[in-house]
């Protein structure tokens, strides 16, 4: 946990994450969800910043630190994705369940986890031990898709397996972002408050 100061000077200890993924994958919306009164969900930018905020829970608060929400969809994804993980306590992958077993078509389909697989083969060789049990892939829409959650996560889990960032996969969820007790209830366990 790092030490930040708020406009006042006041110093609180928070988490930086890092919230990776495509582009519409709903990583605004999983900010937004999460209490980021600045995460803009279903607008298209390069990046965004977002101020520090607060997630509560019954009996703790955690201070989000201050970062970005950068578009999923740069070709240049690496330098950005390398920033972000490595000043961050925690790095969410965020993917898109629908697209990505369904799509609209078999090549978007086929595309879209092409991508997916860049990414995280990249994340796998960038995220170093200490990310070991902070990294958490989040599969969002998922209330878009007719399997319960659970299986969406062991459909995925399956694909990935014999991938070299399969083991990434351990920590996976599925949720709707837009549903805020489903998102804090997702965040309390990867942060384990």
């Amino acid at each position: 946990m790092s030490q930040f100061k708020d406009w006042w000077g006041h110093t609180f200890h928070g988490k930086r994450i890092a919230l990776l993924g495509l582009k519409q994958a709903g990583k605004s919306q999983f900010l937004k969800s999460l209490g980021c009164s600045d995460a803009r969900p279903g607008i298209e930018s390069q990046q965004d910043s977002y101020r520090w905020f607060k997630v509560s829970f019954p009996k703790k608060s955690i201070y989000v630190k201050a970062g970005y929400d950068i578009s999923g969809g740069l070709d240049y994804f690496k330098e950005s994705f390398a920033k972000q993980i490595k000043n961050s306590d925690y790095v969410l992958f965020v993917i898109d369940v629908n697209k990505y077993f369904n799509g609209n078509d078999v090549e978007s389909n086929k595309s879209y986890r092409q991508h997916v697989a860049e990414r995280l083969d990249y994340i796998n060789s960038n995220v170093s031990n200490k990310f070991a049990n902070k990294f958490a892939i989040i599969l969002t829409h998922a209330d878009f898709m007719s399997d319960p959650e659970s299986k969406l996560i062991n459909d995925f889990q399956r694909k990935t397996q014999e991938r070299p960032y399969g083991f990434l996969s351990k920590q996976c969820y599925a949720v709707n972002a837009t549903k805020k007790e489903d998102v804090l209830k997702v965040f309390k366990r990867i942060v384990g408050v």
